[in-house]
Order: structure tokens, then C-alpha cells, then sequence
């Protein structure tokens, strides 16, 4: 078998990439932004969220549908919040004359700048014009203009806000939370909320004293089927021109969990390794480069967090229990008090680093961090 080219890509899969599975939430996040609803739609970190909002929203501009997607990650302040519906909206109609002209008369307080990138293409950014305002007023007009954009013509519209939660790290966050929750509720047009930090970001929508409470459908993306990952991933290694038998497909979809992200980077890795056939010595030594290429990314997250947190983190990846206030567990791991453990357990999972599992049992989320804890222990 000749090989050709590496199959595998751990960025975002362009819409018409190769897909595992997600068909029924596929069909069912279609029909509900056909309905006009909204979703709160959460999993861990790169389960794939946005590649399929991607593949749902291109399915949607088919049937005419405009669709705006806007990311949070990492947003600081209500005008940054500002800034980037704007700016999505921006990107949305910018090839769509009259209707980019109209967007930039709703959005007066923006202007959109093209400018060429390395690529040779133009990229679009937003500056703001006109009089210095309250970063809250300008919230409230880019609402107020994001209204007008979804009322002012016949098609109807989809807004995704990807990592929605990040807005509770805003200042003022109650009040952003409160005045988006406001504008909501008028626009004519079915949401997206998307988010992996899913402690916070369920907090939003079921507690009964938030702005959002009870107002989308939840629904959570789980890992990837192993009776279907596996024998994709043999597939997938055929195309270039690399033996996987489905068994060693399970088995590198059951080393990372089914997570979508890991499972694609260790694959990535096996396949430049440039042997004919996958073997379970190359799996081993491919495992040990994705370990190894996460190591940054680890070390930053443990240095993020208190001794006490890493030291009940580094327990849950070595035993999962589902009594970690047990003396024995507590001597055993050298967790200390009761109550720092507390505390520490609370912090962990708002995070996201931990959680408890339908079993009953506490555990590290991300597999392969849960793996190189495990390494690092000895």
C-alpha cells in the first residue's frame, strides 16, 4: 500500500473533512435552530463543539439561514463583547453587498477595516468611531443594532457563541449576563450557546436566580463511540496508505477515551512515523510524543493551581474514588484535611479538571493529562 499524505489534523475540521459519528446531534442542532431555539451545548475542551456548530451552520446557510458565529474565549471586558459581534456580524456580510452596507450603518459605532495578511488574502478587523462611551452603553447599542440586523430582512438568523461562559470572568459580568440574557429574548433568531467549561457555563442556565435560567435546551456532546472511532481511524490510516487493522483503531481510540482532539494527534503522530503498518510498538512510542508535545500545556496547568489542588488532581488521575473524604484515601495520597479537600474539590471542578462521573466516582476530564499525572507520579 503506498502511502500519501497524513490523514490526520488536529485544527478545527473544515466542514467538508472527514466526521465521526455526531449525526444525531448533528440533525438535532439543525432542526432546533429550524424551530428557532436555543441550545446550551457543552463538553469538555476539543471534543469537537465548534467543528460541528461549523458543519450545522453551513448546513444551515444551504437553506438560506444567516449565520453568525462568535467566540468568547478569552474576552476581558463589555467592550470586547462589543468588539466581536460586531466584528462577526462584519465577517458574515462583508461579501454580501447591499446587506454589508446596511450592517455598517446598523453598527455605526464600528468600522471594519480589511487588511492583507501573509496569505495574500484580506482579514477583517474592527475599530471603533465616533464619541468615547461607557463600555456597558456600547453593549447595549451593539445589542440594540444586532436586533435591528436580525428584524430588518426576511431570512431568518442563527447567532453561536462559542465558549459562552467566559463572559462570568468579565467585569461587570452580572450585568453583561443580564443585559445579553435582555436582548435575547427579543431578537428573532435561534442560539447557540457553546461551552467547555461546563460547570459555569450549566450554572448560567440552571440556576434559578441567572438571566438565562431555563431559557435552551441542554445538550451534551459525549466522547466519540468506540464501535464506530475505531474502525473510522483504520479508515482514515487506509486512505493514506497506511495498514490499521480495527482492532488497533479501538486501541488508539480507547488510549485517549474517544476524545476527538487526542485521538487525532496520536494518530497524527503514528502516521509520521512513515512505517507501512501500524504496530503496537509504534502506538507506544506515538503515545509517548503526544504526551511529551502536551507537556507545556500540563505543566502550565499544574502551575496554575494551589498544592493542595495538585495534590488531590495527581490522586483522582492515580485512583479514581468515589469517597475522597475516606481517612484511608486521604493517608493514602497525603491529601491532608478534610476540609482543604473540600475546597480544593470545589475549585477542581469549576474548572474543569475534575468531575464526578455517573458511577459515583471522581476523576481526572482529560485523559491524557489523567496519563501524564500518572507518568509524572512514578
Amino acid at each position: 500500500m503506498k502511502r500519501t499524505h497524513n490523514p490526520f489534523q488536529f485544527r478545527e475540521i473544515p466542514v467538508d473533512g472527514p466526521f465521526c459519528n455526531r449525526h444525531l446531534e448533528f440533525s438535532d442542532l439543525v432542526s432546533r435552530a429550524q424551530a428557532g431555539a436555543a441550545v446550551v451545548m457543552y463538553s469538555p475542551r476539543r471534543y469537537g463543539k465548534t467543528s460541528l456548530i461549523r458543519r450545522v451552520q453551513a448546513e444551515l446557510a444551504k437553506e438560506g439561514v444567516l449565520t453568525v458565529f462568535c467566540d468568547f474565549f478569552g474576552v476581558t471586558t463589555a467592550d470586547d463583547v462589543a468588539h466581536r459581534l460586531a466584528k462577526s456580524v462584519f465577517e458574515l456580510t462583508r461579501s454580501r453587498e447591499p446587506l454589508f452596507a446596511k450592517v455598517v450603518r446598523l453598527f455605526g459605532g464600528f468600522r471594519p477595516v480589511l487588511k492583507p495578511d501573509e496569505t495574500g488574502t484580506f482579514s477583517l478587523t474592527v475599530e471603533t468611531v465616533g464619541r468615547k462611551v461607557d463600555p456597558m452603553a456600547r453593549l447595549e447599542e451593539t445589542l440594540a443594532a444586532l436586533e435591528k440586523f436580525t428584524t430588518d430582512h426576511d431570512m431568518p438568523v442563527n447567532i453561536a457563541l462559542d465558549e459562552f461562559q467566559e463572559i462570568t470572568e468579565v467585569a461587570a459580568a452580572v450585568q453583561i449576563e443580564g443585559l445579553l440574557r435582555q436582548y435575547v429574548q427579543k431578537l428573532r433568531c435561534s442560539f447557540f450557546f457553546i461551552g467547555s467549561r461546563r460547570r459555569i457555563l450549566l450554572d448560567m442556565f440552571n440556576q434559578r436566580s441567572r438571566p438565562f435560567y431555563q431559557s435552551a435546551v441542554n445538550m451534551v456532546l459525549p466522547p466519540l463511540p468506540l464501535a464506530e472511532f475505531g474502525p473510522f481511524l483504520s479508515g482514515l490510516f487506509r486512505e493514506g496508505g497506511m495498514v490499521c487493522a480495527e482492532a488497533d483503531g479501538g486501541r488508539l481510540a480507547g488510549l485517549t477515551a474517544c476524545h476527538p482532539y487526542y485521538t487525532q494527534k496520536l494518530c497524527f503522530f503514528l502516521y509520521e512515523k512513515g512505517a507501512s503498518e501500524v504496530s503496537g510498538p509504534l502506538i507506544n512510542h506515538a503515545l509517548g510524543d503526544l504526551l511529551e508535545n502536551e507537556t507545556p500545556v500540563f505543566e502550565a496547568i499544574v502551575q496554575g493551581l494551589a498544592p493542595r489542588q495538585i495534590a488531590l488532581t495527581r490522586a483522582l488521575a492515580v485512583e479514581e474514588t468515589g469517597s475522597v473524604f475516606a481517612a484511608d484515601y486521604m493517608a493514602r495520597h497525603d491529601l491532608g484535611s478534610s476540609g482543604g479537600i473540600q475546597g480544593a474539590l470545589k475549585k477542581l471542578s469549576r474548572m474543569d479538571l475534575v468531575e464526578k462521573a455517573p458511577s459515583g466516582e471522581w476523576k481526572v476530564v482529560d485523559p491524557i493529562l489523567k496519563l501524564w499525572l500518572i507518568r509524572q507520579a512514578g
